[in-house]
């Protein structure tokens, strides 16, 4: 990707101390497929789930699986709340070498997610009827729905927990491991949704059956996910004291949360009009606009959810000009995949329904015109909740709450009551793309309104600078011999012509050519090191990124090829080093003199 070819806003005109970008693309890359896969399970489970139901027993029994929607809205809110949210801190923490802030992160979101999927499930198991009024309005699907909803309670404590910890995963350096934990979930969903309902006759009852069942083992497998992460993911307890930090995971998922709650809000009162305007055959055209939303949102959430923990690593150790490749990268490939899925749903709407086995005459017009419309929404709203979730890493929390408001039902409730008093059932459809352009032109102004008014950001991306940093080069240098002896020269001239005295200077170009070498010998890899460099008036930090072998050298002291480190230890005022989502990080902080 030449997006990650050049860095124009670097520091250094001298074309050795320039930045490739190839670490963090590769990756990215690499989490992209196990994302895309864990997506995949988590997507099309539910439109898999929903076919299969349509295919065995009929729309009507999808419609009853629809009417379900909204529970699980709410538990994936409590994964947001607390997975994403405890996630994306987890990642900046880890970004801060900050790793006891981290595991306790961890230990707080995974606890809290279970004991809120746990009250959830108590609330719909003690007062059910009040839900199954809440949710169903169609008498003929009441009985049926009534059934359906008991079992899918039992499911949602096992939700909140696999599907919690799992997020923390892929910022721990293991998103095959979330990937098959997700795969053994959802597969073995699918599976008993078919064994309980075509062999065990179980109706529409057996989809939730199937549920419980996949997450169930999905929880058993936990252990053993611990176990294989070697280290790499611990928790550590928390006591009374460190919930501020659950406070904080809270804020930070909490637009994440609220768009899921929204999302429930909309989708019960978008599902009324649909009712109220297209009776049942509207109820399962928008039904399946919605899974045409889902099969989309699959590739493109796996897009950003590859991306999330790298951004937030990368804010965490304030490589901002990286956080701007990655998320344009981000956005670019977003828009590729989403344009064409568009094309296919403008060109052949009539081919999704056939897939949901829409026979009626009436339900497949009804549903070739809304999805031709309903997903024009989805170019515009796929940028927005990327950046909606950047902005959690950003800590803009209220910013973000006014996007994930907006998406759900602020925006999109009162434009579709609106349209649909004005053209009826095409109202409803209409709304969803002209709630993403409202929402999208929003953004973009208030980001440029931001961007001018804040010392904090440089663009219309919110892209941050530190305010206390005199001069930044950031580059890319090989672990070959002569490569780093040149850039070690190339570092003293820098450093002088950036004011530093000639000692510091000195100190400056001897410490990164004594890292470089270490990282050599030690990594085991001849992968290209990534080098920040930031000056601030009382002191110097440099920050080492490299892929290879993991080392520690705050623990290693003996043996003949030590030179290296003792040489940096005697030069250095500070030390940290982590091993980050397979990349080695260490942060060497030298006082200015």
């Amino acid at each position: 990707m030449q997006i990650l070819s050049k860095n124009p806003q670097s520091s250094a005109a001298d074309p050795v101390l320039q930045r490739n970008y190839r670490i963090l693309l590769s990756k990215f890359v690499r989490y992209l497929l196990p994302s895309t896969l864990t997506m995949v399970a988590l997507s099309l489970n539910g439109i898999f789930d929903s076919m299969m139901v349509a295919n065995l027993l009929g729309s009507k029994a999808m419609g009853v699986v629809a009417l379900g929607f909204p529970i699980i809205f709410l538990t994936s809110a409590i994964n947001d709340l607390f997975g994403i949210g405890g996630a994306t801190l987890y990642a900046v923490f880890l970004g801060e070498h900050q790793r006891e802030k981290a595991d306790k992160v961890l230990y707080l979101s995974v606890v809290a997610a279970f004991l809120s999927g746990l009250l959830l499930m108590a609330a719909g198991l003690i007062f059910p009827e009040f839900f199954i009024f809440l949710l169903c309005n169609d008498e003929s699907l009441a009985p049926d729905f009534a059934h359906y909803f008991r079992v899918l309670m039992l499911s949602v404590p096992l939700f909140s927990l696999v599907l919690t910890l799992v997020e923390f995963m892929p910022p721990s350096g293991m998103p095959g491991l979330a990937t098959i934990v997700n795969l053994v979930a959802n597969g073995l969903n699918l599976l008993m949704n078919y064994i309980y309902i075509a062999y065990f006759d179980m109706g529409v009852e057996g989809a939730a059956w199937g549920t419980l069942t996949g997450y169930l083992v999905a929880a058993l497998l936990l252990p053993f996910a611990f176990w294989r992460s070697k280290g790499m993911m611990h928790w550590q307890r928390a006591a009374w004291q460190d919930l501020p930090l659950l406070w904080k995971s809270v804020s930070t998922g909490s637009a994440a949360a609220v768009s899921q709650l929204s999302f429930a809000i909309k989708y019960a009162f978008c599902n009324q009009l649909a009712s109220l305007y297209g009776g049942t055959a509207g109820v399962v055209a928008f039904s399946i606009c919605l899974q045409a939303f889902s099969l989309v949102s699959t590739f493109y959430s796996s897009i950003i959810n590859a991306a999330m923990p790298i951004l937030g690593v990368l804010h965490g150790e304030g490589d901002f000009s990286g956080s701007r490749h990655v998320l344009t990268t981000a956005f670019l490939y977003e828009i590729v995949i989403v344009v064409a899925f568009v094309a296919w749903f403008e060109i052949a709407p009539e081919q999704m329904a056939a897939i949901y086995n829409i026979v009626d005459p009436q339900e497949s017009a009804m549903v070739q015109t809304g999805l031709s419309i309903f997903t024009l929404a989805l170019i515009l709203r796929t940028l927005c909740i990327t950046f909606m979730r950047y902005l959690q890493i950003l800590q803009e929390h209220l910013y973000a709450m006014a996007i994930s408001l907006f998406d759900g039902f602020v925006g999109t409730v009162p434009i579709a009551w609106l349209l649909c008093n004005l053209v009826e059932l095409d109202g409803l459809w209409w709304a969803y793309p002209l709630n993403s352009i409202v929402l999208f032109t929003g953004i973009l102004l208030y980001n440029l309104h931001l961007s001018r008014k804040s010392v904090r950001y440089t663009n219309f991306l919110l892209m941050e600078r530190d305010e206390k940093m005199e001069k930044i080069l950031d580059f890319t240098m090989t672990s070959d011999p002569k490569d780093i002896s040149l850039v070690s020269e190339k570092l003293i001239e820098f450093g002088k012509r950036s004011g530093l005295n000639g000692k510091s200077a000195l100190i400056l170009g001897l410490t990164v050519e004594e890292m470089a070498v270490y990282t050599r010998n030690h990594a085991h890899s001849k992968e290209n090191i990534d080098v920040l460099t930031r000056l601030y008036k009382d002191r110097i930090e440099i920050d080492f990124r490299s892929l290879g072998a993991s080392f520690n050298p705050l623990t290693e002291n003996e043996g003949d090829d030590m030179i290296n480190l003792r040489l940096i230890r005697s030069l250095a005022d500070s030390l940290q080093y982590d091993y980050i989502m397979g990349m080695n990080s260490a942060r060497i902080t030298i006082s200015r003199g």
